[in-house]
């Protein structure tokens, strides 16, 4: 029973399984069937697309070709663009710096013009202010004008540069023109300009005074300047008066006309020196006289020379006394007076006859080296009254200084004058007397130690002969 119920299950499960696989057969073969259908739709799908294709390749292909040439065409447009936009910006740059080049030139020519309108003004004479006032003026006055533009303000400035270049062309062929200087005596006068160069003469209508125009501080007028003699004067009045001549010319530009102003004479030099000056000057002074005296009394001190020496001797050996005294007698100076001594004494002993020579020689040697002493005491005071006149010159600057202050060194002058003065007296009279003192030493000395040579060879020749005699 059990077997024939486990048999039927089996044939049934076989009978579901049969059932199965042949509906699933039959599904299968529907969707192939269903698929063999869409591939062939599909590949009559894809011979149309292909053939679609092929039909719009051409016209698309032509189509991109000139899509890409207007690409490269636009792109070459494009750098085309870009390079001009950037020559264009370069150019705009040095456009720019030269803009500003330009711009920094022209602050440089209005600074060149205002300077010169300024150096212009100080640098025409006061003759020759009424030629370039009104330019002058005209071109101060537009540095501030608002109503002009600067291309007008600049022309208006050109015009006195170019006065100014007339004033030179002028200058250098020389001009005459009228007009008023204070002269010399400090009168106002009418006369003659004469502009050669940088140089302007004046010469008076009204007296003698000539000579070149200069500045003074705090001064409208022409001043005529002093210090030009009389033949320079002349010169010059000639010249304004025909217009031809010779002209005295000063290169250094006025320089060497102050230096003349300062330029004292001696007396007014020694006068700077004040009272220690004057004592400087006298004690050189004497000591000048001094000098020159003993100068000529050393110098005309004579002494014996060898031989004459050598014959009065010769002549005591002789015995002939009255020839050795004419012998002597013909020396001249003192030696003289020391060999007839020796005559009187000659028996005498040696260290008396030395003795009476060497005292003759103390009695001459006081008066050879008198003054002397009085030399080198002035060598030697003179650099300190010297030293002296400057400290006093520097109490009384001091002085000068507390009283009217720094602003005006004219009133200085008279301390500082006497200060350096004093010093330069007392150098001026050191330095020549100490030369001469210790000139005039030496031949002092070399005076005496000749009558000392005399005077010892004498000696020795007398003991000679006493020991001869002996």
């Amino acid at each position: 029973m059990q077997s024939y119920k486990k048999i039927k299950t089996g044939s049934i499960i076989l009978a579901s399984i049969l059932a199965a696989y042949c509906a699933q057969a039959q599904a299968f073969k529907q969707a192939q069937t269903r698929t063999d259908t869409d591939l062939r739709e599909a590949v009559e799908t894809l011979s149309q697309v292909r053939q679609h294709i092929e039909k719009e390749k051409l016209p698309l292909s032509t189509k991109i070709a000139t899509l890409e040439a207007e690409v490269i065409e636009v792109r070459r447009e494009r750098d085309r663009l870009l390079t001009q936009r950037d020559s264009r910006t370069l150019n705009l740059d040095n456009l720019r710096g030269r803009v500003s080049s330009l711009r920094d030139q022209q602050n440089f020519i209005v600074n060149r013009l205002n300077e010169f309108i300024g150096e212009f003004e100080a640098r025409i004479d006061l003759s020759e202010i009424p030629f370039y006032m009104e330019k002058l003026e005209q071109a101060k006055l537009v540095q501030d004008d608002v109503d002009l533009s600067q291309q007008q303000k600049r022309l208006k400035q050109i015009e006195l540069v170019e006065a100014a270049i007339e004033r030179i062309d002028a200058a250098l062929g020389g001009q005459r023109y009228e007009g008023k200087a204070m002269t010399p005596s400090g009168k106002l006068e009418a006369g003659t300009f004469l502009s050669l160069g940088p140089q302007v003469y004046f010469a008076s209508q009204l007296s003698e005074s000539a000579g070149i125009v200069e500045r003074e501080a705090n001064n409208p007028d022409a001043v005529v300047a002093s210090g030009f003699t009389q033949k320079q004067a002349e010169a010059i009045q000639a010249v304004a008066q025909n217009g031809t001549g010779h002209l005295p010319l000063d290169p250094t530009l006025g320089k060497a006309l102050k230096k003349a102003k300062v330029r004292k004479s001696l007396i007014g030099h020694i006068q700077d020196g004040g009272v220690v000056g004057y004592c400087i000057i006298a004690l050189g002074g004497l000591s000048l006289l001094l000098a020159l005296f003993k100068i000529r009394e050393v110098t005309s001190f004579q002494t014996a020379k060898p031989a004459a020496v050598d014959e009065v001797l010769n002549a005591l050996i002789k015995g002939d006394e009255a020839e050795a005294r004419t012998t002597a007698n013909s020396v001249p100076g003192v030696c003289s007076q020391m060999l007839l001594i020796g005559i009187e004494r000659v028996n005498e002993r040696r260290e008396i006859i030395e003795e009476l020579l060497f005292q003759k020689i103390l009695e001459v040697r006081p008066n050879l080296e008198r003054f002397l002493a009085f030399l080198a005491l002035t060598a030697a005071a003179a650099p300190l009254m010297g030293l002296l006149g400057t400290v006093i010159g520097m109490i009384k600057t001091f002085q000068l200084i507390t009283i009217y202050g720094t602003g005006d060194p004219k009133g200085l002058a008279s301390g500082i004058s006497e200060a350096l003065v004093t010093t330069e007296f007392g150098l001026i009279v050191a330095i020549p007397i100490l030369v001469v003192h210790g000139l005039l030493s030496r031949m002092t000395r070399q005076k005496i130690g000749q009558l000392e040579q005399v005077a010892i060879s004498f000696v020795n020749g007398i003991h000679g002969i006493q020991n001869k005699d002996s």
